[in-house]
């Protein structure tokens, strides 16, 4: 098999197309994340930690400064976005699922009905 066959392959299987598409639709959810982080959930926090941004806070040790703040601000806003992800993924399949209950039942095929009664017929004979 060539190079190129074998990428054309690879490139065209329907996990390489579903990974692309998701990478995409993953980029672009997120920027609606870092909004609602920053925007809803971040000034709260700040407000509370007072006029000192967290950023600023540092530790100094034997002459080393080490950027404590940066870290606590990074770990909150983590558990942020983890939340945010969660409660609109939460909503999303939320949504979903009463999609799913719309959907019309599928009847059975009259043949397959017809041969379930004939293996019970010949089960109770057996």
């Amino acid at each position: 098999m060539s190079f190129l066959s074998e990428f054309k392959a690879f490139a065209l299987k329907r996990n390489a197309l579903d990974l692309a598409v998701g990478v995409v639709i993953g980029a672009s959810f997120q920027s609606i994340v870092d909004a609602l982080v920053n925007n809803v959930l971040m000034p709260p926090i700040h407000a509370f930690s007072g006029t000192v941004p967290g950023e600023a806070w540092v530790l100094s040790l034997a002459g080393i400064t080490f950027g404590i703040g940066a870290l606590i601000n990074a770990v909150i806003q983590f558990i942020l976005v983890a939340l945010a992800v969660f409660f609109l993924v939460k909503g999303l399949n939320a949504l979903h699922l009463h999609d799913n209950d719309k959907k019309p039942v599928a009847k059975a095929d009259p043949n397959t009905k017809l041969l379930e009664e004939i293996r019970d017929l010949l089960k109770s004979k057996g």
